[in-house]
């Protein structure tokens, strides 16, 4: 390792919760990590695993990275009762972005960016790709949150499993609702919301996103 890479490095050290990273990572039955994995807390870190959840990690998470120095800002990881988190690839979670699993909820992340502002939460089951770039102010659910009934008394509005293949752009407050999947390598465009498929390696876009055009992208 060279004088400049062992300096960058110190500086990302002096960065992490030195508490919590020790405290997560070593006398936290309630994460269950590989060998040479960890969960990084960044200094405004607000993380809270409650009973029966567990976090699994085969990769790094990082929490409220790429923060400004003297900032205050923080970010959030919650996980409800009985809720599981999947660490597949590194993921990291940047300042004002929050990570969700409700009460026995799924989620799983494979190597993905979280920018700022991002929001996933999840209240029955999300997947996430590798190689996935979540923009600014991004929203994924995979539940209203809140029941609809219709006249005979039966829900409109079911939880439903939501999906995000390998290699997804999700563009600046584009919005994904329960029920979505969308295929490898395609790019939702700023402000769309999807709520259905779209299709692998197209351009998606619109309210409701539809697919309109073939495109291939670069990390």
């Amino acid at each position: 390792m060279s004088a400049k890479s062992r300096v960058s490095r110190m500086k990302r050290l002096t960065k992490i919760n030195v508490f919590q990273f020790i405290k997560y990572n070593f006398f936290c039955r309630k994460v269950k990590r590989d060998r040479g994995c960890y969960l990084i807390p960044y200094r405004g870190a607000v993380i809270e695993l409650q009973k029966g959840s567990m976090l699994e990690l085969h990769a790094n998470l990082a929490v409220n990275a790429e923060k400004m120095r003297g900032s205050k800002a923080e970010a959030y990881l919650l996980l409800r009762e009985g809720a599981r988190l999947t660490v597949d690839g590194d993921v990291r979670l940047t300042y004002h972005s929050v990570i969700e699993v409700h009460k026995y909820a799924r989620m799983s992340l494979g190597r993905c960016y979280i920018n700022i502002g991002a929001v996933l939460i999840a209240g029955h089951e999300m997947r996430i790709g590798d190689g996935v770039l979540i923009s600014r102010n991004v929203y994924i659910y995979d539940s209203d949150h809140h029941r609809l009934y219709d006249s005979n008394g039966k829900q409109t509005n079911p939880p439903c499993a939501l999906s995000v293949g390998s290699h997804v752009w999700i563009g600046i407050k584009a919005t994904l609702l329960r029920g979505t999947k969308v295929g490898d390598g395609a790019v939702i465009a700023a402000g769309s919301v999807v709520m259905g498929k779209v299709k692998g390696g197209t351009m998606a876009m619109g309210y409701p996103a539809r697919s309109y055009s073939e495109v291939k992208w670069e990390e």
